[in-house]
């Protein structure tokens, strides 16, 4: 990957990484490699997890109203293969994975790629610059995400919202 690439990678990502191996490594899937552990699938890995850390703890500090199980469902939305997709497609990190010959034609239909790629690259940016790197780039394109689902929760689950009321009020359910 040549340097102009790089900048333009960095620049999506509004991250500066020391180790520029570190993002050619997310972004090379299994397929254009010979040997797997030098893809981004263990990056893949790491990065599912990261994000999941990073979201629930935006959802504790932000939403101290919500139950457990409220605070589960936006999670398993926010961190769904499908939204991890369409937020890579919205940065366009597709089009700068490298895959293999038999993968070209499927690269863009491939949610799994795309969402793949997405935590390859949160991984990567914790391994570089750390916890808080990793926080503020997810943070940075969820927050809308999160805001929204906020807004959906509180107007579209009524009965929490009254069980939670009556539990307060009258301590019962």
């Amino acid at each position: 990957m040549d340097e102009d690439v790089l900048h333009q990678i960095e620049q999506i990502l509004d991250y500066e990484f020391s180790d520029k191996n570190l993002i050619i490594k997310a972004l090379t899937h299994s397929s254009a490699v010979d040997n797997r552990l030098l893809s981004n699938e263990r990056l893949e890995f790491l990065g599912d997890s990261v994000l999941a850390v990073a979201i629930c703890q935006a959802l504790f500090d932000n939403f101290t109203h919500y139950l457990e199980g409220d605070l589960t469902k936006i999670k398993s939305k926010l961190v769904s293969r499908e939204t991890c997709a369409r937020m890579s497609r919205q940065l366009g990190l597709q089009k700068f994975l490298k895959v293999g010959k038999g993968m070209v034609s499927n690269r863009a239909l491939s949610g799994s790629l795309a969402a793949g790629v997405l935590e390859s690259v949160i991984a990567a940016i914790y391994i570089d610059g750390g916890f808080e790197a990793a926080r503020d780039f997810i943070l940075r394109i969820y927050g809308p995400l999160i805001e929204q689902a906020d807004a959906e929760q509180d107007h579209g689950n009524f009965k929490s919202l009254l069980q939670q009321y009556s539990q307060e009020q009258f301590n019962a359910t």
